[in-house]
């Protein structure tokens, strides 16, 4: 069943307003992880109930209830798996037909990834308040600026549905999330462009699932440019696959180096503009 932050009349109103729909998901919240990296996949709204029946299709045929792509690469995964018992055709099989969804309905990927030692040691705390205090942060606010400037390349002049995979109510990344989005509204004036956004659960949103592989994919091609980690099979495959897409600018992928970060922070201390927009929102809210 299709759910959306307005319920029953989803469809109206996603359809009505919101040509787009953003599905959001980010890793590197976990302290073992490396790397932190912010993806999103944009569909068109009126092309979100066909990807639905697509992937129910998919679903019923292959029998599994939520495509996690990190489970399904993974070599031993646990023994309550969906995918545990699953040969090397069916995998094969399944992965090609999931990465297929994904370039037939989203019309724009973007990924952004920070190696978190670098940023740690590079961004100063003060300039963290403002630009991410966390990385994770960080990458989400580059992704949304991202599709900021693809909304006007494309001539896209209403407001986006953004979807981002669940975070409990009161956690801290959720706050930091709702936190990158109220500034985003307050650049824009308060015209609507980024109220519109939720948390929903991966199981039941295919975008989100769909973003889920998209966003592993960049997480082993990042781990590869900051640790020099090989790529296992699946992330290869993946890596590959999205690259040769019809659309050569289809996928956006910012790898974030230790030189980029240092040109933020001096660009960041030349900058009053941006220092003094976080000043007055602080003091608005307080």
């Amino acid at each position: 069943m299709l759910v959306s932050c307005y319920g029953k009349r989803w469809k109206e109103v996603t359809l009505a307003m919101c040509r787009f729909t953003a599905y959001i998901d980010d890793s590197g919240t976990d302290p073992k992880q490396q790397a932190a990296i912010a993806s999103a996949l944009i569909i068109p709204a009126a092309r979100i109930i066909p990807l639905q029946l697509e992937w129910d299709a998919l679903k019923k045929k292959e029998g599994f209830a939520d495509f996690h792509m990190s489970e399904f690469s993974s070599p031993t995964p646990p023994a309550k798996s969906q995918f545990v018992d699953w040969n090397k055709g069916k995998h094969t099989r399944v992965y090609r037909r999931v990465r297929q969804i994904i370039k037939k309905y989203g019309v724009q990927a973007i990924s952004f990834s920070v190696f978190k030692k670098d940023y740690d040691e590079i961004v100063p705390q003060g300039m963290r308040k403002d630009v991410g205090k966390f990385h994770y942060t960080w990458a989400i606010r580059n992704v949304i600026g991202a599709i900021d400037k693809w909304r006007p390349h494309h001539k896209v002049d209403s407001p986006l549905e953004y979807i981002f995979d669940w975070e409990e109510p009161g956690s801290e990344c959720r706050k930091q999330i709702e936190e990158v989005m109220a500034q985003a509204e307050h650049i824009h004036g308060t015209t609507g462009l980024y109220s519109n956004y939720s948390f929903r659960k991966r199981r039941q949103f295919p975008g989100l699932q769909c973003v889920d592989t998209l966003g592993w994919v960049s997480y082993q091609v990042a781990l590869r440019a900051f640790c020099n980690k090989p790529l296992v099979p699946d992330a290869r495959t993946g890596w590959e696959d999205f690259k040769h897409h019809r659309n050569p600018h289809w996928r956006v992928a910012g790898t974030i180096r230790r030189v980029d970060l240092e040109k933020l922070v001096h660009d960041y201390r030349q900058n009053g503009v941006s220092r003094q927009f976080f000043e007055e929102w602080r003091a608005s809210k307080s």
